[in-house]
């Protein structure tokens, strides 16, 4: 309450004076983080403001490219101005894309890229780009030089920035700097693309050089083992100039392995021993990582137990097979499919190895197919085929946890002489990550994984009257 005097003052008011200083202090603290409070949405829009212009001039120097040559450069020039002027950092990709509109104008480009380079930021895209340039120009020395340089900064090639290049220089038609410079991007692990070995071949060719274009050849085969029409064509150019008693004729192998236009074999491309140790390494970690020691223990013992057995043809996925075209109402894990391929295989005078689960050996066995039933009850019919199987030896069961994969994929790389192929339409998306690099692994699956396919009669009820028709891919000749 505030009691009025005579004179109208407050009586309080000696009291509020005494406080005022209180409050100026309590408002002193406060308006700092006040000020903190409305300056970081003031920052963000600022923030936000500068990139949306920044953004907007990067459009710009995109759109400049349908310009002709020299319109282009003067045009970018004058749009790094601008972002100057409105107080825009200069940017490698703003810089960058100016240099590569700048080729026409080399020495414009080169003190662009200077200008990166004084800045700390001369990045691999700027090099790029400042190789281009160098290359429309026709300055082919100088990319060279830039070329060196990139590296000496620790930067790594790329296809990008190292195909230009190679590509000149074959069109120069300087084969002993290609074959150099070709060995330096090997030697930093740049692996050539199929263009990249066409121009070599080509360059090759022209130069009447038969002992350096089987070496390409063999270096193209060895990273990319099929060769797209383009680099066939260039294949066959490179051969044809070459001249002498050398050709390139396009056939069809057959099952045999022999080319029918000169009678020679081919070699088939399979692991070394170094490489099956490394799949068997990575088998067995996966084993341990699920089922701790006990998983890799039943893994030594299946390899143990397959180095004690005479050497099998072929190993049969015997989940991926009986499962096979079963994926309806009614359908079931089907062992009649099992011994289908086992029997063709068999008749062929193979020696075959059926990798079953231990749970599809009893009595009721798991059903994964689109059926309402969970699990089926196996027939007598089903447990002669297993019993049969087994008096023959050659089934075998894994243990539970385990995955049935692990085991024909194994097998596939054993030591000595038993490295059967498997028969299985496993695409093996799961399988390949940290197993082998990826042309590796497609080497291995193409010389120890063939398909089967069944006819429409597999995918019937069970109860029909016509077997499931069948074929087996033949496997590769070594």
């Amino acid at each position: 309450r505030v009691a009025a005097s005579a004179a109208g003052t407050p009586r309080c008011w000696p009291r509020m004076a005494r406080l005022f200083p209180l409050f100026c202090c309590l408002a002193a603290f406060a308006a700092p983080a006040a000020a903190l409070r409305l300056g970081a949405p003031v920052m963000r829009t600022c923030d936000a403001s500068r990139r949306k212009a920044a953004g907007r001039h990067l459009r710009q120097l995109a759109e400049l490219q349908a310009l002709p040559a020299a319109e282009a450069c003067e045009a970018a020039q004058a749009a790094l101005a601008n972002m100057r002027a409105e107080g825009l950092p200069l940017n490698v990709d703003a810089v960058s894309r100016a240099i590569s509109l700048c080729g026409c104008e080399l020495p414009v480009a080169e003190s662009l890229f200077e200008s990166l380079v004084a800045a700390g930021n001369d990045s691999e895209g700027a090099y790029s780009c400042l190789l281009r340039a160098q290359l429309g120009s026709g300055d082919l020395d100088r990319a060279l030089v830039t070329f060196r340089r990139m590296l000496q900064r620790g930067i790594a090639p790329r296809g990008r920035n190292a195909s230009p290049v190679l590509h000149a220089l074959c069109a120069a038609g300087r084969q002993v700097d290609a074959m150099r410079f070709s060995g330096r991007l090997v030697r930093h692990g740049l692996v050539l693309s199929q263009e990249d070995h066409a121009a070599l071949l080509l360059l090759h060719g022209s130069r009447a050089s038969p002992r350096q274009l089987r070496r390409q050849l063999d270096r193209l085969l060895r990273e990319h083992s099929t060769p797209g029409a383009e680099t066939a064509a260039a294949i066959e150019a490179a051969v044809a100039a070459v001249g002498g008693s050398a050709a390139a004729t396009r056939v069809a192998v057959g099952h045999d392995g022999r080319c029918p236009c000169c009678g020679g074999g081919l070699q088939l491309l399979t692991l070394p021993e170094e490489e099956r140790e490394q799949v068997r390494s990575v088998l067995l970690s996966r084993a341990h990582q699920r089922l701790g020691s006990r998983g890799s223990d039943r893994l030594r013992r299946f390899s143990r137990w397959l180095e004690g057995q005479p050497a099998f043809d072929f190993v049969v996925d015997g989940p991926n097979v009986g499962y096979a075209n079963q994926n309806f109402e009614g359908g079931r894990f089907s062992f009649a499919q099992v011994a289908e391929v086992v029997s063709m295989l068999q008749r062929a005078g193979k020696r075959v190895l059926l990798i079953l689960p231990a749970k599809y050996a009893r009595d009721v066995v798991p059903n994964h197919t689109s059926s309402s039933q969970p699990d089926d009850r196996i027939t007598a019919a089903d447990r002669a085929l297993l019993d049969g199987w087994r008096s023959e030896g050659l089934l075998y069961t894994t243990g539970p946890g385990m995955y049935d994969d692990w085991y024909w994929m194994l097998a596939t790389v054993g030591r000595g002489d038993s490295q059967p192929v498997a028969v299985t339409n496993d695409a093996m998306r799961d399988h390949w990550a940290d197993l082998l690099p990826a042309r590796d692994f497609a080497r291995w699956r193409a010389s120890k994984v063939v398909p089967f396919s069944f006819g429409a009669a597999a995918s019937a009820p069970r109860d029909a009257a016509a077997p499931p028709t069948l074929a087996v891919a033949d496997p590769p000749v070594a």
